[in-house]
C-alpha cells in the first residue's frame, strides 16, 4: 500500500484526556477574575486562589490575609508580610524555609 493511502497514514495529534481536563479547568479559573476596583480585603480569611483572582492582590498564608500588593516595590515588605509566606501571581511555592539537615 502506498503512503497515505485510504486510511491516511499521516500524523494523528490527540491530546490526553488528562490535559485536556486541565485545560478546561484553567479556562473557566481565568475565565471567572475578579471585577476591576475589587478590594483585595474582601478575600482575606478565604482561600489564596480566591484572593489570587484580582491580579493586584497579595495573599499572605500566615494570616490568611488578602492585601493590595505593594506596586511601588518590586518585593512586598516584611512589615507587611513575612517572604516565605507571601504569594502572588501563584499559590502554589514552598511554604516554609528550607531546612537542611545538621
Amino acid at each position: 500500500m502506498a503512503f497515505g493511502g485510504a486510511r491516511g497514514l499521516g500524523p494523528r495529534w490527540e491530546l490526553p484526556r488528562g490535559a485536556v481536563a486541565l485545560f478546561l479547568l484553567l479556562l473557566s479559573a481565568a475565565a471567572t477574575p475578579e471585577p476591576p476596583g475589587a478590594a483585595c480585603s474582601q478575600n482575606t480569611n478565604r482561600t489564596c486562589e480566591e484572593c489570587l483572582r484580582n491580579v493586584s492582590c497579595l495573599w499572605c498564608h500566615t494570616n490568611k490575609a488578602c492585601l493590595d500588593y505593594p506596586v511601588s516595590r518590586i518585593l512586598p515588605p516584611s512589615s507587611l508580610c513575612k517572604l516565605s509566606s507571601a504569594r502572588w501571581g501563584v499559590c502554589w511555592g514552598r511554604s516554609s524555609p528550607l531546612r537542611l539537615a545538621a
